[in-house]
């Protein structure tokens, strides 16, 4: 049997991986001493040896080919040929599943063979920005869950496409929620405080920017007050300025407000509230204030400053920008 298992969403392809595993029938025992994992560098020799291997005690052997197909280059590109033409003589003793983290092109002569085969091909792809909510929803139902597509939302705008924290997060909240009740905005923020945080970050640098430091300094030791790590809260605003400058780099460039999302991986929403952020200030002002956060690590980590009192200074230092 031939599997084929492509594509960058690792988190559902390891998924869909372990499930062939378990459907093979093998008791767990038996399993281990009939799975052999295949990768790089390896040959189409090495690889008909493991297929063709007899099982032990058993009626299937499961070899797990990791990253294969995906040389394309030189030799290498000879040896999918080889593959390629291998498949259709792959013994009925062998569960083959090729294994790949990044898709696999259709040219691939792998793939064409897998598909006149009619093996299990599934395409595994981390979604996009504008689809994370709907997914989020769809995996808190498979964990037999429910979510409002507002705190949905709120989870794909701050985390992002890295499913396996958002996954993480679902089955936290779902405890948090208890059973039959849906995961909603508040306790996506009470249950996931950095989100929180990010929000507070957010406020503090509208603040910078309108040139308020009473209210800047006012949340910033909200967070403080909150738990939050001085480094850690030093590591947030770098990153919002950061992303402030890359912003306002693009859009002063005409780069419609869609692709800076795009480009920079970021939700639309975050990319909305970053970019009218962004027009409180000039280019050189965010230079002199990336200026400003530089000499505050180095301050830091040279002990010339406490983080908090870093903090405090900094705030001053930037609403006067």
């Amino acid at each position: 049997m031939l599997h084929l298992l492509h594509g960058e969403n690792d988190l559902q392809r390891e998924e869909a991986l372990s499930e062939i595993i378990q459907q093979a029938g093998l008791t767990p025992d038996l399993r281990d001493l009939n799975t052999e994992v295949l990768e790089v560098p390896v040959t189409a020799a090495a690889l008909r040896r493991a297929c063709s291997t007899i099982p032990f005690l058993g009626d299937v052997r499961i070899v797990i080919a990791r990253e294969l197909l995906s040389q394309t280059k030189g030799r290498a590109a000879n040896e999918i040929d080889e593959i390629a033409a291998y498949l259709p003589d792959l013994p009925s003793t062998a569960i083959l599943i090729f294994c790949e983290s990044k898709a696999i092109a259709a040219k691939n002569p792998a793939l064409a063979q897998a598909k006149k085969l009619n093996a299990n091909i599934q395409a595994f792809a981390v979604p996009k920005t504008k689809e994370l909510s709907r997914w989020i929803v769809e995996r808190t139902k498979m964990h037999q869950g429910a979510i409002d597509f507002n705190a949905a939302a709120l989870l794909g705008q701050n985390i992002g496409p890295n499913l396996r924290l958002l996954d993480q997060e679902i089955r936290k909240l779902m405890l948090y929620c208890g059973e039959n009740n849906p995961i909603t905005v508040e306790a996506v923020k009470v249950m996931a405080p950095y989100i929180q945080s990010a929000d507070v970050i957010f406020t503090v640098v509208d603040a910078i920017g309108q040139r308020n430091p009473r209210d800047a300094a006012l949340y910033l030791h909200r967070l403080l007050e909150a738990g939050e790590h001085p480094l850690g809260i030093f590591g947030m605003i770098v990153r919002q300025f950061r992303l402030l400058i890359q912003v306002r780099w693009l859009a002063d460039r005409r780069v419609r407000e869609p692709d800076i999302a795009k480009r920079l991986k970021l939700h639309p929403y975050v990319t909305k509230k970053i970019r009218a952020q962004a027009q409180h200030f000039t280019p050189e002002q965010l230079r002199a204030a990336y200026q400003l956060l530089a000499d505050s690590d180095l301050s830091i980590k040279r002990g010339l400053l406490e983080a908090e009192a870093a903090l405090d200074l900094l705030i001053v230092q930037l609403t006067s920008l």
